[in-house]
């Protein structure tokens, strides 16, 4: 079985290698000398020239100093010119406003910046209404053991829980008053009996 070509292979003789593996090729004597001796190739570099052509003298002019260069109808016509106001907007029909224009209304809107008035301004209306109520509680706290007090307004949370626990076991708004040093009509603002009731705990 199989093909004649593959009959023929085995017939054939076997050659080995004839140096060892690893080994590498000994060089040339060309070889050799070409390592030995290599060759600089001469590359000219492009040199700084220290000669000013034309080109550059007519670079190195300022054009805004007196030279031949310049010329001097049109620098004549520069000076008349004079210095230019910055306008880019200038047209006899532009509806756009002056430079001058922009600049004055810029400097009237720093000078006087517009808020609304604080009567309208619901943040200060709410500021306000709490500094004078921080300013009415502090007096009365300083008032607390002076005598001919009219008695307190302002409430804490025990006070509070007390008057709606004396109220839930019947007594009366004045009587309430009376025994916490209140001001009259302090315990109607906490509305009719029922609307609000402790949990628990007692006076």
């Amino acid at each position: 079985m199989g093909a004649s070509g593959s009959k023929a292979a085995k017939s054939g003789a076997r050659k080995f290698p004839t140096r060892a593996p690893g080994s590498s090729i000994p060089p040339s004597s060309a070889q050799r000398a070409a390592r030995q001796a290599p060759v600089f190739e001469q590359r000219h570099s492009p040199q700084a020239s220290y000669t000013k052509d034309d080109a550059i003298k007519t670079d190195s002019v300022d054009p805004s100093g007196d030279s031949e260069l310049v010329d001097p109808a049109f620098a004549d016509r520069l000076r008349q010119m004079g210095i230019v106001q910055p306008n880019p907007t200038f047209s006899p029909s532009s509806t756009a406003a002056s430079f001058q224009d922009m600049m004055s209304t810029a400097q009237s809107s720093m000078a006087a910046p517009k808020y609304p008035p604080s009567s309208s301004n619901p943040t200060l209306a709410v500021l306000e209404a709490r500094r004078r109520l921080q300013e009415k509680a502090e007096q009365e706290f300083e008032e607390l053991g002076v005598s001919g007090a009219q008695g307190r307004e302002f409430l804490d949370i025990n006070t509070i829980r007390n008057i709606l626990v004396m109220r839930q076991r019947g007594e009366s708004a004045a009587a309430i008053e009376s025994r916490l040093r209140l001001k009259p009509g302090v315990v109607a603002r906490l509305g009719p009996p029922g609307i609000v009731s402790p949990t628990s705990g007692e006076a």
